[in-house]
């Protein structure tokens, strides 16, 4: 009972937070983030611990390191440790508190504390996403894909909705005609679609893979379904007009085409060697294939004039990762704080001045900007870390069930990794606790075969 209600808060959490414009409202995103600390309370504190999962804990140590440094962060620090670590930052309060004359009352590192406790909220609950979905990977181990169902499921309803509001844009000749389905970007929407998409294909594959020898008519019915599912996702991805997304969906397609196939091959020695060698080209063709009879006139259109989009150009973008980086030289040492890149902008920003730019459209550039080299190098540990153990399952454990899970979570890995160079899907709530759910459940379903 207590496994099934942390699960269905879980679930309950992420269709809240998609449903709400992906969770880019605090006051709404606090119930997500409530039901996810429930559910990862009830999996950690309310499960006996001879059935709680075990191992991984270097990379639970890297997270907990990396959590810890965005604390630091906020805590208040003497003066003269402030002017020591970040020189920018004392500066900045140095010359607010001349007037005053209170120059020695302690201050956080955080160029804005009261942002980088808001950002702790939407990071947090990707945090506690991840260990529960770890618990949950635990629990059915021997039927792993019910630990990621929801985020399937819940991303294709999303999909619908694009593909519904895509149709009805083009019938009613509406101008731009993309789909966001409930969010307020449709980069952010094709996101989610980008996440569920490799996951979904594997799936469907480990289904063609079930060695058991009946194979019944509800087996080829779920196989069905799943290649239903992860149609709507591709053509969802590409119904939202969103260059970068279709490309790093591209990418996925290609890699888990590459991965599967070789998997096939090296299963195959006795094939035939000139099919074994022409299988290699699918990683290449599909892609090709998907760019030309499933892209629409619109999405060509966007293609034609990659200098134009509807909110940021990409002259600038380039302003801005220009000018980020000269924030991020700034504060190298410590970062200007989590959630504070607007506030650590401030002094170099020269783009759109009477405009708010409150991210860097480009998740890493925001990362060392805020976090600074010790909390990027933090961050990038545990995504190595992580990634390591995804190729461990899929190079040394082909035979296992958990397989085909490592080869979808390393596509959706990439494909958010590419996009995330022109956008920012991580500082959107509901794309990273679904993201962070599928890697808990693929690392923890990986792990236990060490």
């Amino acid at each position: 009972m207590i496994r099934w209600l942390s699960y269905g808060l879980m679930a309950a959490s992420l269709a809240a937070a998609v449903l709400l414009s992906g969770g880019v409202v605090a006051s709404q995103w606090k119930w997500s983030a409530l039901g996810i600390s429930l559910a990862a309370a009830l999996a950690i504190f309310g499960i006996p611990q001879s059935e709680r999962s075990r191992g991984g804990s270097r990379g639970l140590a890297l997270l907990a390191l990396l959590l810890g440094w965005m604390l630091f962060q906020l805590l208040p620090l003497p003066t003269g440790l402030i002017e020591g670590l970040s020189p920018a930052r004392w500066s900045a309060v140095a010359a607010a508190r001349a007037a005053s004359g209170d120059a020695h009352r302690w201050t956080a590192l955080s160029v804005a504390p009261n942002l980088t406790f808001e950002r702790l909220l939407f990071v947090v609950p990707a945090m506690a996403a991840f260990v529960t979905a770890r618990e949950m990977s635990w629990w059915w181990r021997d039927r792993v894909w019910i630990a990621v169902a929801p985020v399937i499921g819940i991303a294709w309803l999303e999909s619908i909705l694009g593909l519904m509001q895509f149709y009805f844009n083009r019938t009613n000749q509406v101008q731009g005609g993309l789909a966001s389905g409930t969010y307020v970007n449709h980069n952010h929407f094709a996101g989610l679609m980008e996440i569920g998409f490799p996951v979904a294909v594997m799936w469907m594959i480990a289904r063609l893979r079930n060695r058991t020898p009946d194979r019944t008519m509800m087996s080829a019915v779920g196989t069905a379904v799943l290649f239903a599912i992860s149609t709507c996702l591709l053509m969802a991805v590409v119904v939202s007009l969103s260059r970068m997304a279709f490309i790093a969906t591209l990418i996925a397609a290609g890699i888990i085409s590459l991965v599967w196939l070789g998997s096939w091959v090296a299963g195959n020695p006795n094939s035939h060697r000139l099919l074994r060698w022409s299988l290699w080209i699918v990683p290449v063709v599909a892609p090709i294939l998907i760019l030309v009879f499933l892209s629409p006139r619109e999405l060509f259109q966007r293609f034609a004039d990659i200098s134009a989009t509807e909110d940021v150009t990409v002259e600038g973008r380039t302003e801005i990762w220009r000018e980020t980086m000269q924030a991020a030289s700034t504060y190298k040492w410590t970062g200007c704080g989590l959630g504070a890149y607007e506030r650590g902008l401030y002094q170099f920003k020269n783009l759109a001045p009477l405009n708010r730019i409150d991210f860097a459209h480009n998740d890493y550039l925001q990362i060392l900007t805020e976090l600074g080299i010790p909390g990027t190098l933090l961050a990038a540990a545990f995504v190595i870390w992580f990634v390591s153990r995804m190729l461990s399952v899929i190079l040394w454990r082909g035979s296992s069930n958990s397989w085909e899970l490592a080869v979808g979570v390393l596509g959706a890995t990439a494909a958010l990794g590419v996009h995330s160079l022109a956008d920012f899907n991580f500082y959107i709530p509901a794309n990273a606790m679904a993201f962070a759910w599928l890697c808990g459940a693929a690392e923890r379903s990986g792990a236990k075969l060490r």
